[in-house]
């Protein structure tokens, strides 16, 4: 096998020639193609990392806000006790059938009072969970980016 050196020649005045029509009409363009991308990216990161931030934030926030109301559910479970000792108190005092009975409406307060509670705690995750999906919707997203924030935000507040 031999070389055919006019054949390789060719081959590299062509490639030159290639070379030198990209650099002279399209490097500068492809340059700017690339430079404009570069820029999109990275203010569609930065856009993500705003969203981010704000996502952190309103988590904090309604952390907070489950904490507040895990106080005032203790709080009213607090209250019911104290008002099932106070019932319990004057229980005492009457014919043992009445103390059953008035038992079970104090039980039936607290479990009243508790539901009442985890209502209201649902009703403001759904708020929170609505808003937070009202923001996520005004972002570009696709189903599965979408579908796994809130997957994750779900998880990150979970409710018993």
């Amino acid at each position: 096998m031999q070389i055919d050196w006019a054949q390789v020649v060719t081959h590299i005045i062509g490639f030159l020639i290639a070379v030198w029509l990209v650099r002279r009409y399209a490097w500068d363009k492809l340059l700017e193609f690339i430079e404009h991308r570069r820029e999109t990216i990275a203010a569609s990161f930065s856009d993500i990392e705003k969203g981010k931030e704000e996502i952190a934030a309103q988590k904090q926030h309604y952390e907070q806000e489950m904490e507040n109301i895990e106080v005032t559910r203790r709080a009213k479970i607090q209250e019911a006790a104290r008002e099932a000792e106070k019932l319990a108190g004057e229980i005492r005092e009457e014919p043992r059938e009445d103390a059953v009975g008035v038992r079970q409406k104090a039980k039936q307060d607290i479990s009243i009072e508790l539901d009442k509670a985890n209502v209201m705690f649902r009703n403001r995750m759904v708020k929170a969970v609505v808003a937070t999906t009202e923001k996520i919707l005004k972002e570009k997203l696709d189903k599965d980016k979408h579908a796994g924030l809130i997957d994750d935000f779900l998880n990150d507040v979970k409710v018993d």
